[in-house]
């Protein structure tokens, strides 16, 4: 779903999020040349896949034109108030709810909770491991961290650990004389908590993701571990089924300044923006200033086409009376792979050879092939051959993981699109028509896909699903199978991951599971078939420092327990001369115990 583009005086009122831009594409405002859409997907805290607005908007990126796919960015939108201007507005652990985080030498088992760093000497090697136990209470949950210390693989009692809790009360730390260790944290607040054990020169920092009403079924969530998060904006988080890969979106910029830049960079005889008079202005940093890596160990080969010392370079565009330049926030995906101590690190690259970075699909799902190769799909709209209409189509193709791997090549003249020639192919749905987001394959223990679910964030915010009824996957013939009212709600259903027996998806910035009741994908359209909704992760608000909401649900299994990872997104900032808020999306992780 597109946000109106509204111009208003009172830069607090907030705007009509469910209403509907009309639709205006730039086939109708150009005849030559190709514009790419620059703005990444999810210009509302929701899920609108992206809005190149031109004169009012449009509700995909194609229709502002969408040579380009904007980065595929979480959709967490309700019709909520924000201060809006203008714009769219572990594993291993003790206790039932534990996760546990671990330091662990080069080779040893680990969980993927993961860890920070491993000392070692040359005559001892001593590691720590960090268990997560929810206390579940009214209110914020205390967390109860048991501390395993090993030297050389033996357990070492006695010895004295310093914890470093910057937020909430520390409880005694308790010696269990048997080489493990016991403290409590009693958060006081909503919002990441980090805990950091240290014993001699061995440091292990771990965050805990603290917020009210947690689900009964979960134990106590964590952020991923390692190079995943940073400071940027990480989206669209997916892991592998057997949890070794994960995978998120990556956007080196403010999420504000996508949200509010008509607001921002207003200007009078233009009905969006000027980008030339923009600088100086209240919150422009925001449109103009890169946040997090770009390049080096964090983020490698990150295209930099459209960043110049470190602000973005937005497209020098102008249609009289709409826009004078046109915003830009260049994506791409990063996989990790899980490292011997459980944190994710070793990125690499998944993407289109865009040197601008603004060709963004979205939504992987994979189908494993092997230990390092994989099936995959993902949601993308080819400009050059957009299959009937301007919505999001599935894509298929196969890569090799821990190495960039190219979605196709990308050439421009000047700042339009000459080319695009992709090495994906589109999967064979039985209709293209409107979008298809977010694919998710359920995949058997054989390796076969008995179905493919999508979602619409744009139109009817409900999801869809597929099944093969000849062939096999990603050819054959497939056919849509209705869902019924308990899973398409009146609300917002997006995001969709189905393990055979139970449905994850992300409902009005919630992450919530229906069990499924029966036997055959015949079913899916009953409502019988459905048990009652079950809230694992709560939505939330804009307190600065709490989370707004949770999303893009992804499971992995590991050593016979079931890991959830996910979106979460914090409030960084509240500017409260202008009321603007900018929010930071980052990768978290939590045990399923039910």
């Amino acid at each position: 779903m597109g946000c109106r583009v509204r111009r208003t005086d009172s830069r607090r009122q907030p705007p009509d999020l469910r209403q509907r831009p009309r639709r205006v594409t730039m086939r109708r405002l150009f005849t030559a040349g190709r514009v790419p859409c620059p703005v990444p997907r999810r210009p509302c805290l929701r899920g609108a896949r992206g809005i190149c607005s031109v004169a009012g908007g449009s509700r995909h990126s194609s229709q502002v034109h969408h040579v380009m796919h904007a980065p595929r960015i979480m959709v967490l939108c309700l019709a909520i108030a924000l201060p809006i201007t203008s714009g769219c507005g572990a594993d291993s652990g003790s206790g039932s709810n534990g996760a546990t985080d671990s330091n662990t030498p080069s080779g040893a088992t680990s969980t993927p909770s993961g860890s920070d760093a491993t000392a070692t000497t040359p005559e001892e090697q001593v590691t720590l491991t960090l268990a997560f136990e929810r206390l579940p209470a009214e209110g914020v949950d205390p967390f109860r961290v048991t501390v395993a210390l090993h030297q050389d693989g033996q357990p070492l009692a006695g010895q004295s650990l310093d914890v470093d809790v910057p937020r909430g009360a520390l409880g005694e730390v308790a010696d269990l004389a048997d080489g493990t260790y016991t403290f409590t944290v009693t958060p006081s607040e909503r919002g990441l908590h980090p805990v950091t054990v240290r014993h001699r020169d061995v440091s292990t920092t771990r965050v805990a993701i603290v917020e009210a009403g947690l689900g009964d079924g979960i134990g106590q969530p964590l952020e991923v571990p390692g190079l995943v998060n940073t400071p940027g904006w990480e989206d669209g988080i997916t892991i592998t089924p057997d949890g070794e890969w994960l995978f998120i979106q990556y956007v080196p910029a403010h999420f504000a300044g996508l949200t509010y830049v008509t607001g921002i960079c207003a200007e009078e005889g233009w009905a969006l923006y000027d980008l030339t008079t923009c600088p100086g202005k209240p919150d422009s940093d925001w449109v103009f200033e890169t946040i997090g890596p770009i390049g080096g160990e964090l983020r490698p080969r990150f295209p930099t086409g459209s960043i110049e010392d470190g602000r973005l370079q937005h497209i020098d565009l102008t249609v009289p009376g709409q826009f004078n330049g046109l915003v830009l926030f260049p994506s791409v995906f990063y996989g990790f792979r899980r490292q011997s101590d459980g944190t994710f690190a070793e990125p690499f690259k998944v993407a289109f050879d865009d040197a601008r970075g603004a060709n963004g699909p979205f939504g992987l799902s994979f189908r494993m092939t092997g230990p390092d190769t994989a099936d995959f799909v993902l949601a993308w709209n080819n400009f050059f051959d957009d299959l009937g209409d301007e919505g999001a189509d599935v894509y298929h193709g196969s890569l090799t993981l821990g190495q960039d791997h190219s979605l196709g090549a990308v050439t421009y003249t000047g700042d339009l699109y000459q080319s695009i020639t992709p090495t994906i192919t589109p999967v064979n749905l039985p209709s293209h028509a409107g979008v298809q987001g977010n694919p998710h394959l359920h995949v058997d223990d054989d390796g076969a896909v008995r179905s493919l679910w999508t979602d619409d964030e744009y139109d009817t915010h409900d999801l869809s699903v597929y099944v093969p009824r000849e062939g096999t996957f990603p050819d054959g013939t497939w056919e849509q199978v209705p869902l019924p009212p308990r899973i398409n709600t009146p609300g917002e259903d997006s995001q969709p991951f189905f393990t055979g027996s139970r449905l994850y998806l992300n409902r009005d910035r919630a992450v919530v599971r229906h069990d499924f009741l029966a036997e055959t994908p015949d079913a899916f359209s009953e409502d019988a078939a459905w048990g009652p909704e079950v809230v694992l992760l709560p939505s939330g608000d804009i307190t600065p420092g709490g989370f707004f909401g949770f999303g893009e649900p992804t499971l992995a299994e590991r050593d016979g327990r079931t890991w959830l990872y996910f979106v979460y997104v914090t409030t960084r900032e509240v500017r409260t001369e202008t009321g603007r808020v900018d929010f930071n999306f980052g990768a978290g992780f939590v045990e399923l115990l039910d």
